[in-house]
């Protein structure tokens, strides 16, 4: 089959027919629509381990329609609930969350700092009245006064017996009486008196002592009734206020209990609301603010419905939380409850929590413990910073909180493979969000991206986009996706367009996106990004890269690469030389030797080995060396879509037939010579157009061969489509590298006759013959270089 010729309306760009907008709902389009029911599961469901990957390329809306999507579909949905941390009295090393209606933890914490002010001001006026200071005045005093009653006894019996008790500053002692009723040394005491007194005042010792055992009882009795009445007056001065407390939150599982707790511990630790002493409270007391304070972790109280948390940076603590510190006296920090810090984990409870999958690969901990977390459903928080350090007095290890959740990865699809590489991602993870790259040019895909195109435009600046700046923006989204019958899912490129055509706008005082817009701002990225392009183009224009557009040459052609910068993706040719000789060894690919070549670059090179044989080592076996090689390469090639050029090289060199230098070519080929289709075939074919222009004009013979598979790939600009309709430029598409042997030689390929023998006037005729000459040269070198044999007479 020979070469087919593509006319201009071939390749221009696509007249799309739209005949209405519709609503520019990204996941309405096709490309998007697998992901949409992958989402609408994994937020349906409740069952666990249905969190999802979202894998989508760049620019595709992966992330910021993913997050439109799920704030849409959980609108009607419910707050999720209120946590809050709260002191546990017996273990306050161990604080508990307790779970609110959203709201309800505002309003408790409101609730008790409007308390702690008014327990402080009833207990104080309570405790500071005349009533109650009488009352403890009489207790003591009738406590004194009995003490001193069994005093005065005792000192009444000591006299008796010359003693008397008095008080020293080490408390009650018994001494000796003179005779004017002074105390005495023992010294001075005569020595016939001296044992009877010191009987005496050994009975008087040691009554004494009985009386202070008992003043002792008799205090701490003091102390416990004091504490009861404390505690009576303190119930009857917060004890309404607690109710009340009591009465409102009561009705929320859980709290009721620990209100219960509070009250009794607010009669426990009455003096903590009394006025602290001149220097202060003591290091260990603890202000009742502080005691009993609400740690409100995560408030809901003006959510509407369930949180879709974006967490940028997914460190530890930034997922699960964390405990501060603050100084205190000596120079060292302490911490409590009240300490505790929420985490995104926290947050989105009870909703959605998105994270980008290439932030998660760099925080291995947090994927760990993500994990864990998923597997236990349930939230700790961790010090990991404090992992192998001495562990810090008082700190909290709080109590978890329990987890319901949906996790969205989002990220592309070689960070997927990543993640795939860990075998639980397939536990944890069950749903795959997989955004296509492009989808079919539909009606109803055309008329949601043209609603989308008009949608962006409103979302930028309020500005129209005319009906011909749509047309030719579907017509770029075409190309992006190297297809006429397809559009590039990387929607948010046109958005960056817009914006740029909307500032040429505002500089020009228009309020509406014209098709010129879009023209200036495709030819302006160019102008930005195209510098190492038009570099190239120069030093092939100028002879520096040796690259012929005219005339004919043996063993060479021009091959079609693509460079990717980034920024800007461009075509550019290629010289492929080759020179066969006799030998051995076959093709030679000196990419490889020099370790130059990529795995698909030497594949390619071994399966023009592999067409060889097949099509000339049917009767004898091949007896050549070539080699073949980009000239003036100095950096890695991979890839197979130079082998038809590298065919026809190696075929022209072994038949000396030459190729023609106003032709290009790209495709793959397979063992049996098939055209097979390339990547960027319209950055290549533009990339030769150019060369040709700028190195000398348009001859009017000049084109680009290339697959007939890739013929519906072309989205070309302007300038050479209009070219190829004015036959100054041509495009051939080839199913056979014989399709485009002939095109590059002017002679037929050749077909074999029944012994397998080719005509000599076509091109594998001569390949063949010369392939012989090639053969008898090594048989008869061979024969030369063999040991004399023995000769016969």
């Amino acid at each position: 089959m020979a070469a087919k010729t593509l006319g201009g309306e071939d390749c221009c760009f696509p007249a799309f027919a739209i005949d209405e907008d519709a609503e520019g709902d990204v996941f309405k389009l096709s490309s998007h629509l697998r992901a949409r029911e992958a989402l609408e599961l994994s937020l349906s469901t409740e069952y666990p381990g249905f969190n999802t990957f979202v894998v989508g390329a760049d620019r595709s809306g992966r992330m910021t329609a993913t997050t439109a999507f799920l704030e849409a579909f959980l609108a009607d949905r419910p707050p999720p609930d209120d946590w809050v941390y709260l002191n546990h009295f017996r273990r306050p090393e161990a604080p508990r969350p307790y779970r609110l209606p959203a709201g309800a933890g505002r309003a408790f914490r409101n609730r008790m700092l409007a308390l702690l002010p008014q327990l402080r001001e009833a207990l104080s006026s309570a405790f500071g009245s005349e009533e109650y200071q009488a009352e403890i005045n009489q207790r003591r005093n009738r406590l004194g006064q009995e003490i001193s009653k069994h005093i005065e006894a005792l000192r009444e019996e000591a006299k008796a017996a010359g003693l008397t008790v008095i008080q020293t500053p080490q408390g009650m002692a018994v001494v000796a009486l003179d005779a004017e009723g002074e105390p005495m040394p023992i010294e001075k005491i005569p020595e016939a008196k001296r044992e009877a007194m010191r009987q005496a005042g050994d009975h008087i010792t040691e009554a004494l002592q009985g009386i202070n055992r008992q003043a002792a009882r008799l205090q701490r009795a003091l102390e416990e009734d004091i504490h009861g009445l404390n505690r009576q007056v303190a119930d009857n001065a917060v004890g309404g206020i607690l109710d009340d407390l009591i009465d409102e939150f009561s009705k929320y599982p859980g709290l009721a209990r620990w209100l219960v707790q509070m009250r009794e511990d607010v009669l426990d630790n009455i003096d903590l609301f009394r006025l602290p002493p001149p220097g202060g409270l003591p290091a260990a007391a603890e202000p009742p603010e502080r005691r009993y304070e609400v740690n409100l972790l995560v408030d809901h109280g003006d959510s509407e419905g369930p949180t879709v948390v974006l967490e940028p940076y997914p460190s530890y603590e930034n997922l699960f939380g964390r405990i501060e510190y603050r100084p205190a006296q000596g120079g060292v920090v302490e911490t409590d409850f009240t300490m505790i810090r929420a985490g995104a984990l926290h947050r989105a409870n009870g909703g959605v929590l998105i994270l980008r999958a290439d932030s998660l690969a760099r925080q291995p901990f947090s994927w760990d413990f993500l994990k864990g977390a998923l597997r236990d459903r349930e939230i700790r928080i961790e010090e990991l910073h404090r992992m192998g350090g001495l562990p810090i007095v008082g700190a909290p290890k709080p109590e978890p909180i329990p987890l319901s959740v949906r996790v969205i990865l989002v990220g592309a699809p070689d960070w997927y493979r990543v993640f795939s590489s860990d075998p639980d991602l397939r536990t944890y993870f069950k749903i795959k969000a997989d955004i296509d790259s492009d989808m079919d040019a539909t009606d109803a895909n055309l008329a949601v991206y043209a609603g989308l195109v008009r949608d962006m435009a409103k979302e930028l600046d309020g500005v129209l986009c005319e009906d011909a700046a749509v047309h030719y923006l579907l017509g770029l989204v075409s190309r992006w996706a190297s297809d006429r019958q397809k559009l590039s899912s990387q929607y948010e490129n046109v958005k960056d367009m817009l914006a740029e055509a909307i500032q040429l706008d505002k500089e020009t005082g228009r309020q509406v996106v014209t098709k010129d817009d879009i023209v200036a701002v495709v030819n302006r990225r160019r102008r930005r990004n195209a510098r190492v392009e038009d570099r190239m183009q120069e030093n092939i224009a100028k002879g520096v890269m040796m690259i012929a557009t005219t005339g004919e040459a043996v063993g060479q052609v021009n091959a079609l690469s693509v460079l990717d910068l980034g920024d800007h993706i461009f075509g550019i040719p290629s010289r492929i030389t080759a020179r066969a000789s006799a030998g051995r060894r076959g093709v030679i690919n000196i990419e490889r030797e020099t370790e130059l070549g990529g795995p698909i670059q030497q594949k390619g090179a071994m399966v023009l080995q592999g067409f060889l044989s097949g099509r000339f080592a049917r009767r004898f076996p091949l007896s050549f060396n070539c080699s073949i090689t980009f000239e003036q390469n100095y950096s890695g090639v991979d890839g197979d879509s130079a082998s038809l050029a590298e065919l026809l090289a190696i075929l022209s060199d072994l038949s000396g037939v030459p190729l023609r230098q106003d032709l290009a070519i790209t495709g793959s080929v397979n063992q049996h010579g098939m055209a097979q289709a390339i990547g960027g075939a319209h950055h290549k074919v533009e990339g030769f157009y150019r060369a040709c222009v700028e190195a000398g004009g348009l001859s009017g013979t000049q084109g680009v061969v290339l697959p007939a598979a890739n013929a519906a790939h072309l989205v070309l600009r302007k300038e050479i489509t209009e070219a190829i309709a004015a036959k100054k430029f041509h495009l051939w598409s080839v199913e056979t590298l014989d399709d485009a042997l002939e095109l590059f030689t002017g002679l037929p390929a050749g077909e074999p006759d029944a012994e397998g023998h080719y005509p000599a006037a076509t091109v594998y005729g001569k390949v063949v013959a010369q392939l012989e000459d090639f053969d008898r040269a090594l048989t008869r070198r061979a024969v030369d270089e063999a040991p004399n044999a023995t000769k016969k007479a």
